[in-house]
C-alpha cells in the first residue's frame, strides 16, 4: 500500500523542518479522542473555561496542523499571508485556544506513530458553537475564459492538458489530487494520493492543475470573508 506521504520541504518552508508527514491520518484513524466531535467539544469548553471573546468584526481562517508522535501540536505556516493578516485576530485565539486541548491522536503506520496534519476552518460561529448554515458559504468558483464554470470543466481542461503533453498510459492507473483554493483564488498545496515513481508526471499533474490566464478560481466565501477551501479530485487513466 503507498502512503500518504507529504515533503514538507517541496512544498511549503519550515525553518529547521525537513521531514515527511502525513497528509492525513490513514483512513480509519481519528486525529482526536472522540473523533472531530471530541475535538469540537474540547476545544469549544476551552473558549468558555478561558473566558475568551468573540473577535471585533467577522473573521474566517482555514488552518493546519500537525500532530507529532509526542502528542506536541504545531501550526503549518500559510503562504496566504494575505487571509493570515485579515483574519489575525482569528489565528491568534485559535493558537492560543489549542494550548488547552491535548487528547491528540499521533497517526499510525505498521504500529509505528507517525506526524501528520489535520486541517479545520475556524470561525467565532465554529468556536462559540452558534452553528453553520449552508447559505452562509460559497463555494470556490472555476473560471475559464472569463465565464464561471464548474468542476467538470476543471477536469476537462485537466485532461486535455495530459493530452496536449503526449501523455499515453500503457497501464490502468488512477490517483486522487489534493488541493487548496486559497483566498485570492490561487490553487496551490497540491498533494497526489497514490503518486507515480516519476517525477516528471508528478510534475506534469500539478502543472495541469494550477491556474493558468485562461483558468483559474475566484475563492469561496463565508459571510463575506474570504476562504481558502480544500479539493479532492479523482483522477483515472486507462491503458490505451
Amino acid at each position: 500500500m503507498k502512503l500518504k506521504i507529504f515533503i514538507l520541504a517541496l512544498s511549503i518552508f519550515f525553518s529547521g523542518i525537513n521531514a515527511q508527514v502525513l497528509y492525513s491520518h490513514p483512513k480509519g484513524q481519528d486525529f482526536y479522542e472522540g473523533g472531530r466531535q471530541g475535538f469540537n467539544n474540547d476545544i469549544r469548553e476551552a473558549i468558555v473555561k478561558n473566558n475568551m471573546k468573540p473577535c471585533d468584526k467577522t473573521e474566517a481562517l482555514f488552518m493546519r496542523f500537525i500532530i507529532y508522535p509526542d502528542n506536541k501540536v504545531k501550526y503549518v505556516a500559510d503562504t496566504d499571508t494575505i487571509a493570515v493578516e485579515n483574519n489575525k485576530c482569528m489565528k491568534n485565539k485559535v493558537l492560543e485556544v489549542m494550548k488547552h486541548v491535548k487528547n491528540w491522536k499521533p497517526a499510525e503506520i505498521n504500529g509505528n506513530k507517525t506526524p501528520a496534519m489535520f486541517c479545520n476552518l475556524f470561525t467565532d460561529d465554529f468556536l462559540f458553537d452558534k452553528g453553520f448554515s449552508e447559505e452562509e458559504f460559497s463555494k470556490p468558483i472555476y473560471m475559464y475564459k472569463d465565464k464561471e464554470s464548474d468542476i467538470k470543466k476543471f477536469r476537462e481542461n485537466f485532461a486535455k492538458c495530459f493530452d496536449s503533453n503526449g501523455y499515453k498510459s500503457n497501464i490502468d492507473y488512477s490517483f486522487t489530487l489534493n488541493f487548496d483554493v486559497d483566498t485570492s483564488g490561487e490553487a496551490g498545496f497540491f498533494y497526489i494520493d497514490n503518486q507515480s515513481n516519476l517525477e516528471k508526471f508528478n510534475k506534469m499533474v500539478v502543472d495541469c492543475a494550477s491556474n493558468t490566464s485562461k483558468s483559474y478560481w475566484k475563492p469561496g466565501y463565508y459571510k463575506g470573508v474570504p476562504i481558502k477551501q480544500a479539493f479532492k479530485m479523482p483522477i483515472r487513466f486507462n491503458a490505451n
